[in-house]
């Protein structure tokens, strides 16, 4: 049970991070080239204070899935599970350290800007965060991936004991 349990957060985890990060991609990404500084800055601030919670915490909990997962299953190193979710737990790594290099330290900068006088060149110095964003947006979606893998491919749980057979016998 404890298997499955960290089965389906690791997945579901990674899965939703690598939906929100997609959406973004593919919606407002597109949109925030063609807005004005001041609308930029303003939608921004709007998306950074809720996601400023929720995206650490959903990161966390993934890694934390994805690690729990891999010691389950340490006995079988040399399986395709291990290996695909030791490949989705690097994913989820690799996202949180390019968030923390980039992403943050522009969302700092992001968080003191005036909707109502923004910088002028703002369209370039958010532009760091669209690459780091496009980067760790397919490296989220390979890590997903890998880990739907790892579960299709993963040695299914033993069956719960039948404590009523054992008493039986």
């Amino acid at each position: 049970m404890p298997l499955t349990v960290v089965r389906v957060a690791a997945v579901a985890g990674a899965g939703l991070y690598a939906g929100i990060l997609l959406g973004d991609l593919a919606g407002a990404a597109q949109a925030r080239p063609q807005l004005n500084p001041s609308s930029l800055v303003q939608l921004q601030q709007i998306i950074h204070a809720r996601f400023v919670i929720i995206m650490p915490v959903l990161v966390v909990v993934t890694l934390l899935a994805c690690v729990g997962w891999l010691v389950f299953i340490r006995s079988n190193r040399k399986s395709p599970e291990f290996w695909l979710v030791a490949g989705a737990t690097a994913g989820v790594v690799l996202c949180g350290i390019l968030t923390r290099l980039v992403s943050v330290p522009i969302n700092d900068q992001l968080v003191k800007w005036s909707v109502a006088f923004p910088p002028p060149n703002v369209h370039e110095l958010w532009a760091p965060w669209e690459g780091a964003h496009a980067i760790r947006t397919v490296i989220a979606v390979v890590a997903f991936a890998l880990a739907v893998v790892a579960l299709a491919l993963g040695t299914p749980p033993p069956p719960p004991v039948d404590s009523d057979r054992l008493k039986e016998t």
